[in-house]
């Protein structure tokens, strides 16, 4: 979100509305955003993803004060995954409102072809198009030449639902069937399950466990030689592309938008299969040379200007004018 803030901040002013002043679904969030709307005349709102508490009621409300809605969503909120049973659409009356909100908005930005297509499943959108996550690949760079034969996957936080969402159980039981190859776990263990498959995990696993600064982030993503997203199920997948950029060799689990941000570029593999996804890993260690390859893939699809120039463009159609290039009188509010 503070990524697409900074991408659209040259064209229009930008208000934003801090959540954590209570919970959305309380009078305060809505007093603030009707005085928002109201008081500072903004004329469109920008949201991430679709929030079942909220984002349907919002969407009601600018619908009736003839203002705009663009939602950027692909995640939980607008899927619902029936083999590992992830997503929030999982209940009739979750998909009605997540239905809604679609119909009502302005525009859907979808992160992936695959979270589009996941969307249509759900809803119908007014309009919708994709727009691809992006990677500044000036911070994102090569670094070292030559690597250890690790392979890396990170989430956010490791508990028992994203044990199989992200792909981490599987890539943990991989690593029993290489073990001359040493396998990184970034993450946050938040629960017992995550707990449990950590502390039985074979000897050449090792888990991170917490946050890394920005520098220390980005040297961990260098000194892998592969970057393994083997989720059952990623709306886009930014730590997949961010590893390619540096210039990991990616292997994927063969389902949702991760093929699609891969391209050739690495080893598509079964989800949920150990025994395969060690293959995969060993192939990858195999072509290094696909490491570059992986890098270019990012600078030519998944750039801050093409996302720029998206949101430019679905925010001239919102507001109903030009925005023009960054001007010297100040940008239009939003």
């Amino acid at each position: 979100m503070a990524d697409d803030m900074e991408l659209m901040r040259p064209y229009v002013d930008i208000l934003p509305i801090d959540l954590t002043c209570g919970r959305p679904t309380r009078p305060t969030f809505f007093a603030r955003l009707l005085r928002t709307l109201v008081r500072d005349d903004a004329r469109a709102v920008y949201s991430y993803f679709v929030c079942e508490e909220y984002t349907p009621l919002m969407a009601i409300l600018l619908r009736a004060l003839g203002r705009g809605l663009i939602i950027a969503t692909g995640g939980t909120d607008s899927t619902f995954v029936e083999d590992i049973q992830f997503g929030a659409l999982s209940s009739t009356v979750n998909r009605w409102k997540f239905d809604l909100t679609m119909r009502l908005a302005s525009s859907v930005l979808p992160f992936s072809d695959s979270a589009k297509a996941d969307i249509l499943r759900f809803g119908k959108p007014r309009r919708i198009r994709t727009a691809y996550m992006s990677v500044d690949t000036t911070r994102f760079t090569l670094g070292p030449r030559f690597r250890p034969r690790r392979a890396l996957t990170v989430a956010l936080s490791l508990h028992r639902v994203a044990l199989l969402q992200k792909g981490i159980a599987p890539f943990v039981r991989a690593a029993e069937l290489a073990p001359d190859v040493e396998f990184v776990v970034l993450g946050t263990c938040v629960d017992d399950a995550a707990r449990m498959l950590r502390d039985a995990a074979p000897s050449n696993v090792r888990f991170i466990d917490g946050f890394l600064p920005p520098s220390d982030y980005l040297t961990l993503l260098q000194s892998a030689a592969v970057y393994v997203q083997a989720s059952g199920h990623e709306g886009f997948g930014v730590a997949l592309a961010q590893a390619m950029a540096c210039g990991c060799v990616p292997v994927v689990a063969d389902r949702y938008s991760m093929p699609e941000v891969m391209g050739e570029a690495g080893f598509k593999v079964p989800f949920n299969d150990p025994s395969a996804l060690a293959a995969g890993i060993r192939q990858a260690l195999d072509h290094p040379e696909l490491g570059p390859a992986a890098r270019e893939r990012v600078a030519a699809l998944f750039t801050p200007e093409r996302r720029q120039r998206i949101l430019k463009q679905e925010l001239e159609l919102v507001v109903g004018r030009e925005l023009g290039e960054v001007r010297a009188d100040g940008p239009t509010e939003l």
